[in-house]
């Protein structure tokens, strides 16, 4: 769940998280033993976590148990609905979790755990980490001094890797280009359309846009909306669009921006990722991607589908991870260019790849290299439990 500290029920739930955790290392004196379970914690279990829980499961062999981590109760209500194995860290059954999980994959942070993760390391809980995309945001190595701590980092490709190691400041020893386990989805494409646009409320006959603008970042008070219209202005021309063309507009407002609506506007419909965390699922379902600085661009390039940036101010204090010229679609810079992107791509989609297969192409070998291959997940667990095997040992 994201962390909201004006609200005092925030406060205590990271507290009964911390008093779990402490619980946690005691027990774990008495309790630690060759149990298999691997702890998967991050505001969602989508993305990366959600690709290899799905991997353990469909791969009993492993010897691995997995279990989503969360302070959201209502949350991990709607997860067990669904036979997933989850634990509330805010509630008793967090200490025993702690006290025998032998390792812990997390994309963002640990909060309440974060400041015993060195004691919990010495008493055998091994740490992963999987980043949650592939960034255009700028950091520096402030930003990943959690994670330098991991067991492991696992990245994308042998540029992240780069990236991590000289950018971002970790340890090169630390850092394993592995692929992202949610890639293998994109890359293998095996998955029904059709049921999936059932399955979120989206016309399977349509032409399906999506557009995924990044949050505020750190410019507060920064819109979604680009060219400084409005959510009138711009969702009307896209909606008006959509009504001329027969298409169908997926407005997929990020986790940090909250439940952006779709208004009244026709043709339009509202996949926030605070109500629909499957992101894979949504890519999937569209055929083309309008976005800004959003790092879901790199997910999408693995579809080979239309891709339009809208050239708008980046709203990163330190500058860029991956620059402007790994934009590898089409780049606009108002409204009118918008839309005559949009009519190529629906109407003569081959004019659009005349000029944009080679960057499509070049940038996607630059950014994955050989690890967008759909084995990804298994490296992954396969690293994982070569660790457990070195610690067994």
């Amino acid at each position: 769940m994201k962390i909201d500290k004006r609200d005092p029920v925030h406060w205590l739930l990271l507290a009964g998280f911390g008093l779990q955790a402490v619980l946690g290392l005691a027990l774990r004196l008495f309790l630690r033993s060759r149990s298999g379970i691997v702890v998967f914690y991050g505001h969602k279990l989508n993305g990366n976590l959600l690709a290899l829980q799905r991997y353990l499961l469909a791969n009993p062999d492993a010897g691995l148990r997995p279990v989503f981590l969360s302070m959201d109760r209502e949350y991990l209500d709607q997860l067990r609905v669904q036979g997933i194995d989850a634990c509330w860290a805010s509630g008793p059954a967090c200490a025993s979790l702690l006290a025998r999980a032998e390792a812990l994959v997390s994309d963002h942070g640990l909060h309440s755990l974060g400041p015993w993760r060195a004691t919990y390391q010495k008493l055998g809980l091994h740490f992963f980490d999987v980043w949650h995309g592939i960034p255009f945001k700028g950091f520096d190595p402030d930003d990943f001094r959690l994670q330098h701590r991991y067991d492991e980092t696992w990245v994308a490709s042998d540029l992240c890797h780069d990236l991590w190691v000289e950018r971002f400041g970790f340890d090169p020893a630390r850092v394993h280009a592995t692929g992202y386990a949610r890639t293998d989805r994109l890359v293998l494409q095996q998955e029904d359309r059709a049921a999936l646009r059932k399955s979120l409320g989206i016309p399977h006959d349509r032409k399906t846009i999506l557009f995924a603008p990044t949050w505020a970042q750190d410019d507060r008070g920064r819109s979604i909306f680009p060219f400084s219209c409005d959510e009138a202005g711009f969702m009307g021309a896209l909606s008006a669009f959509a009504a001329v063309h027969g298409a169908t507009i997926l407005l997929r407002s990020h986790l940090n921006t909250g439940d952006a609506s779709a208004g009244e506007y026709p043709g339009v419909v509202a996949l926030p990722g605070s109500r629909y965390p499957d992101a894979e699922a949504i890519l999937l379902a569209s055929d083309m991607l309008v976005c800004d600085w959003s790092s879901i661009a790199f997910d999408f390039l693995l579809l080979r589908r239309p891709t339009v940036f809208l050239d708008v101010p980046p709203p990163f204090r330190k500058g860029f991870s991956l620059g402007p010229e790994y934009r590898f679609g089409a780049i606009v810079r108002d409204l009118p260019g918008l839309m005559r992107q949009l009519e190529t791509c629906a109407l003569q989609p081959e004019a659009y790849w005349r000029v944009h297969a080679g960057t499509h192409q070049s940038i996607w070998h630059q950014v994955y290299g050989d690890k967008a291959d759909g084995y990804s997940a298994a490296r992954c667990i396969a690293r994982l439990r070569a660790k457990l095997g070195e610690a067994g040992a």
